[in-house]
């Protein structure tokens, strides 16, 4: 059947958006009226004639609301098939009468989630009858439409008003999907959250949702999509975007390797400096600290100014109108901060294809990172928090009064993609990242090619300090650091030739503290 006229309408919703103006105008064109509970109550205070539900049920509602739509007659009036000869003989046999349209959305069960809800309280708001009419119209979508949003009702008024009060199957159709995609991300949404509460970590259950096409992926031949997992925390996948061109694959994620190793360094000064990061290709080509948004931007910049041309840029407090100033001739992707003054928005609106975000510092918490092979999907917990207090392993003593340094480092080192060498050190107050080195198959190559290289065009290497992302298998980078003029170095410990590694520090004259903690990043 192309088209179905509506005589007969079912409003039951928990989101009451907009539902006086709908219902008004079914009923003002001989639509029946059929509520529920609060959605019944709404309509009749707001003057619509509505026939409640109980005279369809035979029964009253009960068990505190748990029970109102859930009935043989009225799944019947959804179910029944309109063009079945049987269906229609048996349903006139039975006195069911047809409802052609329902609206209906469920309980807030997100809501409580939001709010941690107590277990007896998140259980209440577990939807049974909006799911069970929900997914009944929607399967009978041949002949019965359903409407679960707000936002939908505007479209369905309008062609029934052009079509004499009658909806066509393309629009039922999609209408049929909507409800089958809010029924199964409601469901997946309380599977996720009871198998958090109920169940074993290795039995949790985790779901994606709003996936969102994008232009391509890593490359223009490469289809992509972006999809959100349910998460309270600030991220990428949730920031504001306020103006510039479209987000590509590679700018969401080089985006939220930038919001990341600025949060971390963020959350280890609890808040107390500005921090910036300027990720290019996922590697934290710039991270510094300071005490205006423009001197850590400054000194993150400095720290390899070529690597920073189109890079991606997070900061950690308000952007102000100079650092918009002092940005005037570079080119950067994008900007990330959690706010910005009007000044300096208005000096950004400028450059029309600039990308800037919203989105404020991340709280470390319990998150789990995806990542696909072929044929399955690898997930593991984010690597969280700073390491644990550090232990001097050398004849020459570290310097306690350079451990906020060595964290610095660590978390510098942490973001880079491993093999990885983190060079930092401390200007006026402020750390830096002076020179770093990654994804290359040996660290040795990673200090003496790339780390060592750029840190040494800013002058001496002496009072920076070296920090590696895992344990150093031979000696050799401890003679290269020598070589290099290092004077410090932080590693995990954890090699069978640790001793050896120790004793070519005490023969050099290094200071070298184990952190006991790997932070690969592959």
């Amino acid at each position: 059947m192309d088209l179905v006229r509506i005589k007969r309408a079912l409003f039951s919703v928990s989101d009451k958006e907009g539902i006086i103006g709908f219902a008004k105008f079914l009923q003002k064109n001989g639509v029946e009226i059929l509520a529920t509970g609060g959605t019944a109550i709404k309509l009749t205070e707001a003057g619509v004639p509505i026939t409640p539900m109980e005279k369809l049920t035979g029964n009253p509602e009960a068990f505190g609301g748990r029970m109102k739509t859930i009935s043989f007659p009225f799944a019947s009036s959804l179910l029944y098939r309109r063009d079945n000869p049987e269906d229609v003989a048996t349903a006139k046999s039975m006195g069911v009468e047809a409802t052609d349209l329902v609206v209906c959305n469920l309980y807030p069960f997100a809501e409580a989630v939001k709010r941690n809800a107590s277990e007896k309280e998140l259980i209440e708001e577990i939807d049974v009858g909006g799911p069970t009419m929900v997914r009944a119209a929607a399967k009978n979508h041949a002949h019965v439409a359903v409407a679960t949003h707000p936002h939908q009702y505007a479209d369905i008024m309008a062609e029934l008003a052009d079509q004499e009060m009658m909806l066509s199957l393309k629009t039922r159709k999609r209408l049929a999907a909507a409800a089958f995609s809010l029924s199964a991300r409601y469901e997946a949404m309380i599977a996720e959250e009871l198998s958090k509460r109920f169940l074993a970590e290795d039995s949790q259950i985790l779901f994606l949702e709003h996936g969102r096409k994008l232009r391509y992926g890593e490359n223009p031949h490469q289809a992509a999509s972006f999809y959100r997992v349910r998460s309270n925390m600030p991220g990428i996948a949730s920031a504001d975007i306020l103006q510039g061109k479209e987000l590509s694959y590679n700018n969401i994620l080089d985006a939220d390797a930038a919001h990341r190793s600025c949060s971390d360094v963020f959350q280890l000064l609890n808040g107390t400096s500005n921090v910036v990061s300027i990720v290019k290709h996922l590697n934290p080509c710039g991270l510094a600290t300071g005490k205006t948004p423009l001197e850590a931007l400054q000194l993150a910049w400095a720290g390899d100014p070529v690597s920073a041309f189109g890079g991606i840029l997070c900061f950690s407090h308000a952007v102000d109108v100079d650092v918009v100033h002092w940005l005037a001739d570079k080119f950067v992707e994008l900007i990330i901060a959690p706010s910005l003054s009007s000044e300096a928005l208005a000096e950004l609106a400028k450059k029309k294809n600039l990308r800037v975000l919203l989105c404020a510092p991340r709280v470390p918490g319990p998150e789990k990172m995806l990542r696909s092979v072929s044929g399955g999907i690898l997930v593991q917990d984010e690597d969280e928090g700073k390491d644990p207090e550090f232990r001097s392993v050398t004849k020459k003593e570290f310097p306690r009064e350079l451990f906020s340094l060595c964290h610095f480092g660590v978390l510098a080192g942490k973001h880079l993609r491993s093999n990885a060498i983190a060079l930092v050190g401390e200007t006026k107050g402020n750390y830096q990242l002076v020179g770093a080195g990654m994804g290359q198959p040996n660290r040795v190559d990673s200090l003496r090619a790339l780390a060592g290289p750029r840190a040494k065009e800013k002058g001496s290497l002496e009072k920076l300090i070296l920090v590696s992302d895992a344990f150093f298998p031979f000696a050799d980078i401890v003679d290269v650091s020598a070589e290099l003029g290092i004077k410090f170095i932080v590693q995990p410990g954890g090699s069978i030739r640790d001793q050896e590694v120790i004793a070519a520090c005490d023969r050099h004259g290094i200071s070298m503290l184990f952190s006991e903690r790997r932070h690969f990043r592959h």
